[in-house]
């Protein structure tokens, strides 16, 4: 195990890739901290602390009308973790090198999670040194653990995925398709028949019937991991109500687990 690690440190040290997409997630997350904080510190009506910091953490996702940038982004890490493998032919070189294919897999989990949290974890010290700059108020202790491990956890899940459709496809393309098409196009649609099915009925206003749907949607319930407020708040008119962060984290965790054990028994089957 631990030489299949020792290997997968060495692919990501020596990959481009890695320190490209890594440099442009943390120049965004500077730069629209930055932008984000000086606007907050001119800001009268802006309420302080809390909420700012989660704001500027999540470059506005917080609020729910907007993606979680940085999952995007380190999210490709995942894709790229088996992807390169099959796309250039490496994965037949790793597989000499390490014959043990349980740990050559588990070594691009563990990869995957590590740098997306570290990532994620940057982008919150990234947030605190912004509000330190300007002037804002500290967010609570709780409030700093809570947007912390929520961002963190959302991030790793979002790079699983990637890994995950990347090895379930053994197409780099596809997979980086899917990691981008289906929280931010799939799901929406799926949420728009439900919510035109649900407004048609004969007791739209009823508690839960078809809305539950809404409550599975993976990349949507994981994100109450980091929402303070979203567009489903605005669903209650029609007996929507979602999970919770940790319900929510349940949520995406088992749909990313059930991907993960897919794309192992596969790549425990199919030959390099």
């Amino acid at each position: 195990m631990i030489d299949a690690l020792r290997y997968e440190y060495v692919r990501l040290r020596t990959l481009r890739s890695t320190y490209w997409l890594i440099g442009i997630a943390m120049t965004f997350q500077l730069i629209m901290s930055i932008v984000l904080a000086a606007v907050i510190s001119q800001s009268d009506s802006f309420d302080r602390g809390n909420a700012a910091f989660d704001v500027i953490a999540t470059i506005g996702a917080s609020s729910g009308f907007a993606p979680l940038f940085i999952a995007y982004i380190i999210g490709l890490l995942g894709v790229f973790s088996t992807g390169h493998e099959y796309r250039h032919g490496m994965i037949r070189a790793t597989l000499t090198a390490i014959p043990n294919r349980t740990h050559v897999f588990a070594a691009k989990v563990i990869s995957t999670v590590v740098i997306s949290a570290a990532a994620a974890l940057l982008c919150i010290v990234i947030a605190l040194l912004s509000i330190v700059a300007f002037g804002l108020d500290f967010p609570t202790a709780k409030g700093l653990v809570n947007m912390t491990s929520g961002t963190m956890i959302f991030t790793a899940l979002f790079s699983l995925s990637g890994l995950a459709f990347s090895a379930l496809t053994r197409n780099q393309t596809a997979a980086v398709a899917l990691l981008m098409l289906v929280p931010s196009v799939v799901e929406q649609i799926i949420r728009a028949i439900v919510i035109a099915i649900k407004t048609a009925s004969d007791d739209p206003s009823s508690d839960g019937g078809i809305m539950n749907i809404l409550k599975y949607l993976p990349y949507d319930a994981g994100g109450k991991l980091y929402t303070r407020a979203s567009l489903d708040d605005l669903l209650s008119f029609l007996g929507f109500i979602p999970f919770g962060a940790v319900g929510g984290g349940i949520v995406m965790g088992v749909f990313v687990g059930a991907l993960l054990a897919g794309s192992y028994a596969l790549f425990m089957r199919r030959d390099a």
